[in-house]
């Protein structure tokens, strides 16, 4: 058996003054064919982006005390250039939000020459709450579409926090630019609760492996979601429990019950595709999980995965404990199997990011601490062109929640797999 690589990262600051953290994604916003990254956070409400190789730092638009939470990127014009879509207005949190909060809105890149203006934004829909959000194909190939997943039921408040929450499917407008609204449907209201993670893909095995589906992490576990076998496009979705997570327990840092899983991505090990699921768990969780996928099934979402627990931290402290926040998953070393890594929020010793080598029964092959910041989202690229897959991290600093004391965006370069050709996972995985 070959002895797997020893991971090493060569960090460096990106930003060293951001002044907020919360969300990161790598896109190639200048379409140079360079990976940049954008980035935003729900206490200054700014999104900006940072100009690879130099990363310059210009804003995209500024939210101040309207909250952007998530984003996804995908040309919506047909220029050749991504835009964006930002969800906002949250609300105070996610247990004091009404059903007028939730806002979703389409960012137009302004193309060369004028990265310093700031981007048009146009409505695209209201939802309460909107946590996540996936632009892609999932009923049809004729036009894009975003789907939405709001954190709380649509009542909002402490009577939505555990109510099921409306998963919404939107059309891309045939005139994007001047359409008021984009029109949409509810593709299932009564399933999940507290989505906090959500990895979209073609998966094989499922009812229409021609479109995305979706792989969600929430109260209820690790769940699949995707349209079911009708060629019609508001054909009923289906939707499976793989895992459920671990039972209700309560937060003493939010002072409330959560089960289930907070976050998740999927690896191809062996040779494999969708061979083994890791995960955080539960919402804001503080365990790691190891799902194997069961032998023997056409589907790898046709039965239960087996569970195995990797590491569960310790409380850092009496008054924090809802630590972990991210996981993505890439070929790192260049050795055809993928590893994952985990994003903590803090405070130490519950902080930083660690590297997990699995195999395909799901042992741990490589568990390695390879960074000390607190990290609240991880964006995976060749960001220096080398044939390595790098990531960076920007930190977790939101009112309300938790505070980093210097939250920085942070670029952690590799530095011991051999080169090769990469292929870095989705944006927005996890």
């Amino acid at each position: 058996m070959t002895v797997p690589a020893t991971p090493k990262f060569t960090e460096s600051v990106i930003d060293a003054d951001p002044r907020d953290g919360y969300y990161l994604q790598a896109v190639d916003i200048d379409g140079d064919g360079r990976p940049d990254l954008v980035a935003s956070g729900l206490s200054r409400g700014e999104v900006v982006w940072y100009q690879n190789p130099s990363w310059t730092k210009r804003t995209i638009v500024s939210l101040t005390g309207r909250k952007p939470v998530a984003l996804d990127t995908a040309d919506l014009t047909g220029d050749g250039l991504p835009d964006l879509v930002l969800s906002h207005d949250y609300g105070n949190c996610m247990f004091n939000c009404g059903p007028q909060d939730g806002k979703i809105s389409w960012l137009q890149n302004p193309g060369a020459g004028k990265w310093n203006t700031p981007w048009s934004r146009r409505h695209v829909a209201d939802l309460v709450a909107t946590h996540r959000l996936r632009l892609g194909h999932f009923t049809t190939d004729r036009r894009l579409q975003l789907a939405a997943f709001p954190v709380v039921g649509p009542q909002g408040g402490a009577a939505g926090v555990h109510s099921p929450v409306h998963v919404m499917l939107y059309d891309l407008p045939d005139d994007v630019l001047n359409a008021e609204a984009w029109q949409g449907r509810a593709v299932d209201t009564s399933h999940f609760t507290v989505v906090h993670g959500v990895v979209s893909a073609r998966f094989p095995g499922t009812p229409r492996p021609d479109r995305e589906s979706f792989l969600l992490a929430g109260g209820e576990g690790i769940s699949w979601l995707g349209p079911g076998p009708g060629a019609a496009p508001d054909s009923p979705w289906q939707h499976a429990t793989l895992g459920t997570g671990v039972p209700p327990q309560k937060s003493p840092e939010l002072g409330r019950y959560f089960q289930g899983t907070g976050n998740l991505a999927v690896g191809r090990i062996g040779g494999r595709p969708c061979a083994v699921i890791v995960t955080l768990e539960p919402f804001h969780g503080n365990t790691v999980a190891a799902y194997v996928r069961p032998n023997g099934t056409p589907s790898p979402f046709a039965k239960p995965w087996r569970r195995k627990e990797l590491k569960v931290f310790a409380h850092p402290s009496a008054q924090y404990d809802a630590v972990g926040h991210h996981v993505v998953v890439a070929d790192f070393d260049n050795d055809g199997d993928d590893e994952f890594l985990i994003g903590m929020r803090g405070p130490a010793p519950a902080q930083g990011v660690w590297y997990y080598k699995l195999d395909a029964q799901g042992n741990t092959l490589v568990e390695q601490q390879v960074s000390t910041e607190s990290t609240a989202r991880i964006a995976v690229a060749d960001f220096n062109g080398d044939g390595r897959l790098d990531f960076a991290i920007t930190a977790y600093d939101t009112v309300g929640y938790y505070r980093t004391k210097a939250p920085k965006v942070r670029l952690y370069t590799n530095a011991f797999a051999w080169p090769g050709p990469v292929t870095p996972p989705p944006g927005g995985d996890g």
